[in-house]
């Protein structure tokens, strides 16, 4: 987290540095993040034909989205039978609110360190 912190601070900080040092997403997964904002309800294909990647690429960082909470995943069936997933990301307010709590967390553990130094110690 240090060296995401020292990131932020060496540039004007962006929503998308942001979500680097808080929520380590790599540049791929805040690709496939804010695309699915413009995008919503899309299928691993549509979605790398968007993008312009390949589909396991989009794939993996669809799924560690998902493990981070950041996208949603439903099953459709087809009508001409099978079925696909089709992905949608949390509301912006929703990752606010996440990279709120995070920073919050953060910081009161820097307070707690701040609180209990002590030279002695050290």
């Amino acid at each position: 987290m240090v060296r995401g912190l020292e990131e932020l601070f060496e540039v004007e900080p962006t929503f998308k540095h942001i979500l680097k040092c808080v929520l380590k997403l790599t540049p791929s997964e805040i690709e496939v993040y804010l695309s699915l904002h413009k995008n919503p309800h899309l299928g691993v294909d549509e979605l790398a034909d968007i993008i312009g990647k390949d589909r396991s690429g989009v794939y993996r960082s669809l799924q560690s989205l998902m493990d981070k909470g950041l996208v949603r995943r439903e099953y459709r069936i087809l009508k001409h039978g099978g079925y696909k997933y089709l992905y949608t990301p949390v509301s912006l307010e929703e990752l606010k609110e996440k990279l709120k709590v995070e920073l919050e967390d953060w910081f009161n553990k820097l307070n707690e360190v701040v609180e209990e130094f002590d030279i002695k110690k050290e």
